[in-house]
């Protein structure tokens, strides 16, 4: 799943790792988060109606054809199906049992490794360390929404069993993609081309597309493929404001790539257009709750920090 379409870019500078990244390594911020707003879900339960309904009709269809329950009964308990909300947005869909979810992501990341090898850059490189980093600070984000909002459902289900890795690839094109089970994969072109804050945002965005165990979710005709990017944006946009980066970078990103590739900016079937995606987290409702998280992130790593001192 990419966060947004390949572009073509030269090389630009690295920034090093004396930069906002490293001023936060090793400080644990545990912010007093507030539960995620309900606009933003009735949003996505639009299509939750429309989803579970056509379900109901499919199963319904299933069993007439099936001559009764047999078929109901294979779907959910022999074959492990269950209906489950997306954390955060609280979209009901349906998913592929946990042992399916991990064999598809072996096999994804055995295909991954083959196609990219000779092609990853050594964890020690730099730009592989500042996207560990990164990454580091957005799982530290999603830790603390689970532990301010412990019986939400980003807890549990949809976020055990994680292998969080990110690797480099050696090619100056501006993607990343992630895989079932935690790998990201990201290349040098976009580390080289955006901030700190930029890359937290891409991160976030799969991160996002994993926690949501999209991989596993069963393609529903009713519900625009452009949705789970949305979900992913905005997903994304709350773990990186958790993180401690500025959750107004995206928007001002979404604006720059349009001026900058206003080819590459329209969307297409899968990926809306990178105004529509500017504009759905610029929204009040959804911007505010972001920099809620993140006002109150950098209050408690503050707090934290005199304690520390006068300990």
């Amino acid at each position: 799943m990419s966060w947004y379409r390949r572009a073509k870019l030269g090389i630009t500078s690295f920034h090093n790792l004396t930069n906002s990244t490293a001023q936060l390594y090793g400080k644990t911020i545990i912010p007093t988060c507030k539960p995620p707003t309900t606009s933003f879900q009735r949003y996505y339960n639009v299509d939750s109606a429309i989803a579970v309904g056509s379900w109901i009709v499919v199963v319904a269809s299933g069993i007439m054809v099936a001559s009764g329950i047999g078929t109901l009964y294979a779907m959910f308990c022999y074959r492990g199906l269950r209906i489950v909300n997306v954390p955060f947005t609280n979209r009901k869909r349906l998913v592929m049992p946990t042992m399916m979810h991990k064999r598809i992501g072996d096999d994804a990341l055995e295909g991954c490794m083959i196609k990219y090898k000779g092609k990853l850059l050594d964890e020690k490189d730099p730009h592989s360390m500042r996207a560990k980093l990164i990454l580091k600070y957005i799982i530290q984000g999603l830790e603390r929404q689970v532990k301010c909002n412990p019986n939400s459902n980003a807890s549990g289900y949809y976020y055990d069993g994680f292998n969080w890795n990110i690797l480099v690839v050696d090619n100056f094109i501006m993607h990343a993609h992630c895989i079932p089970g935690g790998t990201i994969f990201i290349c040098v072109g976009t580390l080289q081309a955006l901030t700190d804050g930029e890359v937290a945002a891409c991160i976030a965005h799969e991160v996002g597309h994993i926690v949501a165990r999209h991989t596993v979710e069963f393609q529903h005709p009713n519900l625009n493929r452009c949705k789970r990017e949305f979900e992913a944006d905005y997903i994304g946009l709350l773990l990186m404001a958790s993180a401690g980066y500025n959750p107004r970078i995206v928007v001002e990103f979404w604006k720059n790539m349009i001026l900058s590739y206003p080819d590459f900016s329209k969307g297409d079937h899968e990926h809306p257009s990178y105004e529509e995606r500017a504009n759905s987290l610029a929204q009040a409702h959804v911007m505010e709750q972001a920099l809620t998280i993140y006002k109150e992130s950098w209050s408690e790593y503050f707090v934290n920090l005199v304690f520390k001192h006068k300990a």
